[in-house]
């Protein structure tokens, strides 16, 4: 099989878990277009360079992405930095016509995106942005039975993903809350995943009617906090129907929760993340009565269950992880030009237009 070498640039926590996808896929998968090998990551410092080469032996450990890039070994360049500092690495790895996995938002700004989207179509590079949701199988199998019809016109379709990390005014100072580096908070950060699932699913152009900002703790350590902490999105659907997303990092209790509620004329669907190995359906075709028949939300166990050429058993609970090695598995798909569904240039472009409108128009308090 031939070999195809992976650079990751930035190896904080995403770069780490970038590199355990694609190093698992072989595991994962049968028949692979191609076996990844991580060659080289670059950090931004020395000192952190040579700590990821003794942690990890990788071939090439270095503080400069342009020394990583330039390696003739390296096929695809991974970017897992600042929402801010994406554009630099993804200009200069399009430029070396590398293949680009580009973690999401596209930019911390749409004037970021529309240069990505510029110069990965100006050198005819693949890039693929990471919207791993899409690969959860339970979302998986709510697109088929959208597809399929099964809610009919949808009347209401409702997300939010919560977190409740920012609640500590003590927290260290991250990037996240530099908007000069995020370009945005919760409604970047978290709702990024909403909209894109709201493109994926519903495949519908929403229009923006509204949306609310707050920052619940403006100062942190001395400093000025402008980023939000909680941010909600209204919206109509193309076909008549009304949308909400909702993003909190200061949501109590929310580990890591990303809930969706569709409803239609026929039947509704619910997702959580915390419950991530069923989806919830309701199918108004079932009988109503005596004492409520059959209705009622029935859970689909749709677990661990990707498709071929999924190697592993499909009877074991669902992952975090797992969705991201699906996602890295379709992006050498698509580099082999197989059928893929994972996020492109076009769809990141689809999700920092919506974001970039809602930030525009956003009551802040």
């Amino acid at each position: 099989m031939e070999k195809i070498g992976i650079g990751i640039v930035g190896f904080g926590f995403i770069g780490r878990v970038h590199a355990l996808a694609f190093s698992s896929a072989p595991y994962c998968y049968h028949d692979l277009p191609y076996l990844p090998e991580i060659r080289g990551i670059a950090t931004s410092r020395p000192e952190t360079a040579q700590k990821v080469k003794e942690e990890t032996g990788v071939a090439l450990a270095t503080s400069s992405f342009s020394e990583l890039i330039a390696q003739e070994d390296i096929d695809i360049v991974v970017v897992a930095l600042p929402n801010a500092l994406h554009r630099e690495v993804v200009e200069e790895a399009a430029r070396a016509k590398k293949a680009i996995y580009c973690d999401k938002p596209l930019s911390s700004n749409l004037e970021g995106a529309e240069v990505i989207e510029r110069v990965v179509k100006e050198e005819n590079v693949p890039l693929g942005v990471v919207f791993q949701n899409r690969f959860v199988p339970a979302l998986w199998r709510a697109k088929e039975l959208i597809q399929e019809g099964f809610l009919g016109e949808i009347l209401r379709f409702r997300a939010l993903y919560l977190h409740s990390g920012y609640l500590d005014a003590e927290r260290p100072l991250t990037w996240r809350l530099d908007r000069k580096l995020s370009g945005g908070g919760a409604l970047l950060d978290l709702g990024s995943h909403l909209v894109d699932l709201l493109f994926y699913l519903g495949g519908e152009e929403p229009h923006l009617k509204a949306s609310w900002g707050r920052t619940f703790i403006p100062e942190r350590k001395g400093r000025e906090i402008k980023v939000d902490d909680w941010s909600v999105v209204l919206f109509d659907l193309a076909g008549g129907g009304e949308g909400s997303i909702e993003s909190s990092r200061i949501s109590t209790g929310s580990a890591d929760e990303l809930r969706l509620e569709i409803e239609g004329k026929k039947g509704a669907i619910r997702y959580n993340s915390m419950q991530p190995n069923y989806l919830a359906v309701y199918d108004l075709k079932d009988k109503a009565s005596p004492l409520g028949g059959d209705r009622g939300f029935k859970a689909l166990e749709c677990i661990s269950q990707f498709p071929p050429p999924f190697a592993l058993p499909g009877k074991f609970p669902v992952g975090w992880i797992n969705a991201h090695v699906a996602c890295a598995h379709d992006f050498l798909l698509r580099l082999a030009g197989r059928e893929a569904r994972g996020a492109t240039v076009e769809d990141g472009m689809k999700v920092q237009r919506f974001i970039e409108d809602a930030y525009h128009s956003m009551v802040r308090s």
